[in-house]
């Protein structure tokens, strides 16, 4: 028997299990001892399972994975950031106040009134129609997110990783540049938090901000 990640479920591994994002229903999940270790086995064997096994058949029983080929059972795998376009020195391209306030309002409307699976939805289908046949013609992302961030401040938001994340790959996105939003988890307290980044290069935020957090999912 195979097994596949349905398409809302993402996970990593952190402390020793695996947290799992299951973006319909809005929740992370800590997964330890033998349902972690399925999961491990089944992205590191790439073949069909033989035989029972009641762990499969507990997360496949709740939603979390689903038998037959599918997409690979394997965790969310991005570099580390290096640096900060927020810290490094360099010009920031300007950047309108009103625009970003759209974005941003954009996607606090939708998560209050749709939830997060349809937000994620939205936002997907925005990155292949801003990108389709685009991506990475833009010169200095990190200029862009600088004036971004100069601009952010004008608004009087209150400042929330998921919709300021959205907003600032929508932004990206609009100027063809082929950026990751992503979700990251601690443990002992647990906590999450969203950033924006490329390749190696973090655009939403200090190192510091995220280095405790490892990547669950990917928009």
């Amino acid at each position: 028997m195979s097994y596949h990640l349905p398409s809302h479920v993402s996970f990593g591994f952190v402390g020793g299990g695996a947290v799992l994002l299951d973006i319909e229903a809005d929740r992370y999940l800590m997964l330890r001892g033998a349902e972690a270790g399925a999961l491990a086995a089944l992205g590191t064997s790439g073949a069909p399972r033989s035989g029972a096994d009641p762990a499969l058949d507990r997360l496949t029983a709740r939603g979390l994975l689903a038998k037959g080929p599918g997409a690979a059972v394997l965790p969310i795998s991005v570099p580390a950031p290096t640096a900060s376009a927020l810290e490094l020195a360099g010009k920031a391209e300007r950047a309108s106040a009103l625009e970003i306030g759209r974005y941003r309002a954009g996607a606090s409307l939708r998560l209050r009134f749709q939830g997060i699976g349809a937000t994620v939805a939205r936002w997907r289908a925005l990155k292949a129609r801003h990108l389709r046949g685009r991506a990475d013609r833009a010169t200095d992302p990190g200029a862009m997110a600088r004036g971004y961030a100069a601009a952010r401040v004008q608004l009087p938001l209150r400042r929330l990783c998921v919709p300021d994340s959205l907003a600032l790959a929508r932004f990206l996105w609009k100027r063809d540049v082929d950026c990751d939003v992503l979700f990251g988890v601690r443990i002992d307290p647990f906590a999450a938090h969203a950033w924006v980044q490329k390749g190696e290069l973090l655009l939403s935020d200090n190192i510091n901000a995220v280095a405790d957090y490892t990547p669950v999912f990917r928009l």
